[in-house]
């Protein structure tokens, strides 16, 4: 390889990994806005901290570190940076294996948790405001976008008769 390939790939591999930390601070961002504005923690009350605004801000963070990893190691070419870089994304890969792997294994497990939470916050409906008002929400948002959905289908049928 030639001195000019190796330079191109070190800059290909900084632009990439910088949109990836972009990306990283977008996922933080609104992660922090869910927590600061979000409603939807109330759905579970067993597990009152697994909310969507603090996932997003454990994946936003990580994604970010990793992203920072590879951006430094690859534009100074620093081998510990690189090494450490690749060593998070070879963890980051057995994790999801793994996650993979358990979510087949235990699906029928999970997914009776997931409804027995839901069934008992549909019973908290009238007792407690936030659930209440997480719920309303919540059927606000499925009614508004299967109303586009139906829209949408409608116009390409209605495109379809017409021969558009």
């Amino acid at each position: 390889m030639g001195m000019s390939s190796l330079k191109l790939l070190k800059y290909v591999l900084f632009f990439f990994n910088l949109i990836f930390w972009f990306c990283g601070c977008c996922i933080l961002g609104f992660g922090i806005y869910l927590l600061i504005h979000s409603k939807f923690g109330v759905l579970f009350h067993n597990l009152p901290s697994l909310t969507l605004g603090n996932v997003l801000v454990i994946v936003g963070s990580i994604i970010m570190v990793v992203a920072f990893l590879g951006c430094m190691g690859s534009i100074k070419e620093n081998k510990c940076l690189l090494m450490s870089f690749f060593v998070l994304l070879l963890i980051i890969l057995l994790a999801e294996v793994i996650l993979a792997i358990l979510l087949f294994v235990y699906e029928q497990k999970l997914q009776g948790y997931v409804a027995e939470g839901l069934t008992k916050s549909i019973q908290r409906y009238n007792s407690d405001n936030s659930t209440k008002a997480a719920w309303d929400s919540i059927q606000s948002f499925v009614l508004g976008m299967s109303f586009a959905l139906t829209l949408n289908c409608q116009i390409d049928k209605t495109s379809q008769v017409l021969g558009l």
